[in-house]
This record gives structure tokens, C-alpha cells and sequence, in this order.
């Protein structure tokens, strides 16, 4: 059920966000950068559910390169915490992580490494994940890989998730 919902929230919220362009706006007078080569630090947060709600806060690194042959890529680095609540009797569990994206034209692709534990119990899961995006906020689905066969019941095998950078929400704030 929280899988199902998460994607009706998150189909609405994509619905809402389209808009047509209007064809008298001057689309290069946006405050968005053609390009930046460095990595730039911001907040990070996210949310999803693999069996159950989670939730994660933490810093990424992220550059944004345009180029005529190969149009929008975004790279970012990024470490964090994640907070699964307790659910039906389940322990709370609690992990940080380290991970990768790239986003290229909208296609986003991603690893993370992530140090899960409750009660004593420890894990260590890997988690490659695809979605579409725009750098900034992207929506994923990963495939959770665990080293000790899973030993949280409210962290399941299949993981949807959407993800904020603000790398390029405060990139004007930059001093050049």
C-alpha cells in the first residue's frame, strides 16, 4: 500500500508541474547556469518507501555541464542519513549512505552504499537505482541488494524514491 500511494503522489506532483511555454518568454534570460565544472556542495533531501516510509537528509556535491552534442548532464556526490520509522511492530532502522548520480537529457542512474542498523543488527546494502530527472529533483526506483539477507522486515528488496539536490537552487549565491 505506502508503494502504491507514493506513486500516486508522485504522478500528481509530476502532473502538476508540467506547464507549456509560452513563446514570447526569453528562455535565456533564466538564472540557471549554462555550466558549472566544479562541484558545487547543497542540502539533500529525499523520501520513498521500500516496504515502508523512509526518509534521508543529508550534503551533496554536484556539477552541471551543458554541451551541444550530448545536451544537460548533472553529476553529484552525496552522503547522507536515512531514517526508516517503525512500522507494525518493526524497529525503527537507521543508516548512512554514500552514493552517485548522473542525469543526462532527463535519464538518471545512480549507486548507493548504505550502513544500515537496528537493535545490534547491522547491514550493509547496495542500492543501483534508474529514474528520470532534472538534477535538481529526480524520481527513482532502486533494487536494495543486502550482504546479510535482509534482515529488516520493513526494508524490502524494491525501493521508490524522490530526491532533491539544491545545488542549483542556490547556485546564484556562488561567488564566481
Amino acid at each position: 500500500m505506502p508503494v502504491r500511494s507514493l506513486i500516486l503522489i508522485l504522478t500528481t506532483f509530476l502532473a502538476l508541474s508540467l506547464k507549456a511555454q509560452k513563446t514570447d518568454v526569453d528562455t535565456t534570460a533564466s538564472k540557471a547556469p549554462e555550466s558549472w565544472k566544479r562541484f558545487f556542495p547543497g542540502v539533500r533531501l529525499a523520501f520513498g518507501a521500500q516496504k515502508a516510509f523512509y526518509t534521508e537528509l543529508g550534503i551533496g556535491f554536484q556539477k552541471y555541464t551543458y554541451d551541444a552534442r550530448h545536451g544537460y548532464i548533472a553529476s553529484a556526490f552525496y552522503a547522507s542519513f536515512e531514517w526508516t520509522p517503525s512500522r507494525h511492530n518493526r524497529a525503527t532502522v537507521y543508516g548512512v549512505k554514500l552514493g552517485a548520480e548522473t542525469v543526462n537529457n532527463g535519464a538518471t542512474g545512480g549507486i548507493e552504499i548504505k550502513y544500515m542498523t537496528s537493535n545490534g543488527v547491522t547491514d550493509i546494502v547496495i542500492t543501483p537505482k534508474y529514474g528520470i530527472g532534472i538534477g535538481a529533483a529526480t524520481i527513482f526506483y532502486g533494487y536494495n541488494i543486502s550482504t546479510e539477507k535482509r534482515p529488516y522486515l520493513n526494508i524490502g528488496r524494491h525501493q521508490l524514491s524522490f530526491a532533491i539536490n539544491s545545488n542549483l537552487f542556490f547556485y546564484h549565491l556562488k561567488k564566481k
